[in-house]
């Protein structure tokens, strides 16, 4: 987190999905960083790991393959999925990959927010419960 703001990471080929849904989200104090597809998505894990991957799976290096690489290399970072190209098979799929929710589009911008608000505030509470366990262990 960046000065105790979530960072979300946005991925998608379409930028002005990734302006609107940034656009949605801001209000509610996040951090964005933004990837065009799952290469640029991977290296910018790499470089900083987000508190959310908020992420399109129909687009170049993507697919439920790109949703199971990304959990392997964020196993605790929740990853919310959305897609105009999707069905209940893609949905099952892709959670089965380690998606964290499923939306598909067009997304209801205040049950995206809500998702992403309850993910971000559930992984505050489990870290700030870790910090606690860890300071009743010294």
């Amino acid at each position: 987190m960046a000065e105790g703001k979530p960072t979300v990471l946005v991925v998608d080929d379409d930028g002005e999905m990734r302006s609107l849904l940034r656009d949605g989200l801001w209000s509610e104090g996040y951090v964005f960083r933004e990837a065009q597809d799952g290469d640029e998505a991977f290296l910018s894990v790499l470089r900083a790991v987000p508190d959310l991957i908020l992420t399109e799976i129909r687009l170049a290096a993507g697919g439920v393959d790109y949703i199971n690489r990304l959990r392997a290399i964020v196993p605790n970072c929740p990853i919310v999925v959305m897609t105009a190209f999707g069905d209940e098979k893609v949905q099952v799929d892709v959670l089965r990959a380690g998606a964290t929710a499923y939306f598909s589009k067009p997304v209801h911008l205040a049950e995206l927010r809500s998702c992403v608000k309850q993910l971000l505030d559930a992984g505050r509470q489990a870290a700030t419960k870790k910090v606690v366990v860890r300071e009743g262990v010294r």
